[in-house]
């Protein structure tokens, strides 16, 4: 076909009332043989590829885990590095066709050409950012799942652009909106994980806005498309990220629940962001728990665990003297590794760790009192940091927050002050909480159930089974070929 071919008059031809699959096929035979003999006669030139540059989205293991310092942000200078290699323009729309698509289709009906425009026109330069986010708003808005997946290299550059436009003038939160459409439009269960899950949730660390991220953390995640260049690498940046949101939510248990995710994931040797998944999880097992194991998930592999004793053994010292109970030690190994933590991003964790130890050494007081005087609880009281509320504001903020369960009485002004413990009964709210998560295992046993009946009716399962059957010891003699999957890819975490 002519490439100098009227893309305009194709268009016309094409009834765009039919079915979006249907209309998708269309595009793909009649519009697209088009748009790629544009891109094979420009083939050199700056019209060649796309010229994206964005901070904060860490292809490199070596800072993968120096995001929560400050909210989220990263730079890296690889950080475009698993990105470049799909750029390379498979489709192009002539500079004359771009501002006509933008201006005289609907994205709805088109959003394949849409894509490819907007690429195309602003892969160098953002000039205008109240254009370009105007347009891409509009598109994510109305975008078709079934058009974006024919252009999956410029799909995935377009959400690069975003983000890079965005941070190009320090304002983040502009490509929240465009990426968080872009992740929940990818499928109708939003279980699957799509190029814009981490990028957008990266964008909302930066931002600071941890609320609107828990619109995508809602959902549970168990799929991706490889079509989109998407690896197991992105799923473990996805739950990271996703673990680094609740961290700033304070919803420290579902961190943990991510972050063990991040830590199950197969592979040899472990990557860097597991290493920073076990810093956190140190820190957060010792505010929730008051103490740390070195025990990992049961998928974890070993290795896991001698790189955590390799790598966090500053962690491993601070959870000992934590554990420990005496202050005094405390301190000072606070004071010989705190330059650690701020170096790998952790300080503002490990400084609410050393609240959590505050909290818990005067939580411990119920267990051997039922009333005891503001003084004596002042005597067991130590703030590590020595710049923290007096006992008494601090007592009163913890009944406040609902860590301590007690009331405060004092008979007059020159009486001492004295704090009545009180039983810490299940409430409904504590009812509630119990069948919600009931509820949410409840699902995730229903998946895990689906998704063994799809294995298990799988061409390549039955013919691995009947292959198995027919060699010494039979199909559960050789453990269902799962040493196969043992050691395959050497560089599979190395992100």
């Amino acid at each position: 076909m002519d490439p100098q071919f009227s893309l305009l008059t194709v268009l016309l031809s094409i009834d765009f009332d039919g079915a979006e699959e249907v209309v998708a096929d269309s595009l793909k035979d009649r519009v697209l043989p088009i748009l790629q003999a544009n891109a094979t006669a420009v083939k050199a030139g700056s019209e060649g590829s796309f010229n994206v540059n964005i901070t904060g989205v860490s292809g490199d293991s070596s800072s993968s885990g120096s995001s929560s310092k400050d909210g989220g942000k990263e730079s890296s200078p690889s950080a475009i590095r698993d990105v470049d290699k799909s750029l390379a323009p498979r489709y192009m729309i002539a500079k004359k066709d771009q501002d006509d698509i933008l201006t005289r289709t609907d994205p709805a009906q088109v959003s394949l050409l849409w894509v490819l425009a907007l690429t195309a026109k602003f892969s160098n330069q953002v000039a205008d950012v109240s254009e370009f986010f105007a347009l891409v708003n509009r598109l994510f808005d109305n975008i078709s799942g079934a058009q974006a997946k024919l252009v999956p290299e410029h799909y995935r550059a377009l959400l690069y652009i975003i983000a890079a436009a965005s941070d190009a003038i320090e304002m983040p939160i502009l490509s929240l909106r465009p990426l968080l459409s872009a992740a929940l439009s990818f499928s109708p269960l939003h279980d699957m994980l799509s190029p814009a899950h981490s990028l957008f949730l990266i964008q909302a660390l930066k931002a600071k806005q941890y609320k609107l991220a828990l619109q995508l953390l809602k959902y549970d995640v168990d799929k991706f498309d490889s079509a989109y260049g998407l690896t197991y690498h992105d799923h473990l940046r996805f739950h990271y990220y996703g673990a680094m949101v609740f961290i700033g939510m304070k919803q420290y248990q579902k961190a943990i629940e991510y972050l063990a995710i991040v830590l199950c994931a197969p592979g040899f040797p472990c990557s860097m962001v597991q290493i920073e998944a076990l810093k956190k999880t140190v820190l957060l097992q010792l505010i929730l728990y008051g103490k740390h194991t070195l025990k990992l998930p049961r998928m974890a592999n070993d290795f896991t665990s001698h790189s955590y004793r390799a790598f966090a053994r500053p962690y491993d010292h601070f959870a000992v003297a934590f554990e420990n109970g005496d202050p005094t030690i405390l301190k000072l190994v606070w004071n010989q590794i705190k330059g650690i933590f701020s170096a790998d991003g952790n300080y503002g964790l490990a400084l609410h760790a050393l609240t959590a130890f505050r909290k818990q050494r005067i939580q411990k007081l119920r267990k051997t009192f039922i009333t005891v005087t503001m003084e004596y609880i002042e005597s067991k009281d130590v703030d590590i940091l020595e710049n923290g509320p007096s006992t008494k504001e601090f007592v009163l903020a913890m009944i406040a927050d609902g860590d301590l369960r007690a009331k405060i009485s004092q008979k007059s002004s020159t009486s001492p002050i004295t704090v009545i413990f009180q039983d810490a009964s299940i409430t409904s709210s504590h009812l509630d909480e119990l069948e919600a998560k009931l509820n949410s295992v409840r699902q995730l046993n229903e998946k895990i159930a689906a998704a063994d009946r799809e294995v298990g009716q799988s061409r390549e399962f039955l013919n691995r089974k009947l292959e198995s059957a027919s060699t010494p010891g039979g199909f559960l003699g050789r453990g269902a070929g799962l040493e196969d999957l043992e050691g395959n890819d050497d560089s599979m975490m190395e992100l």
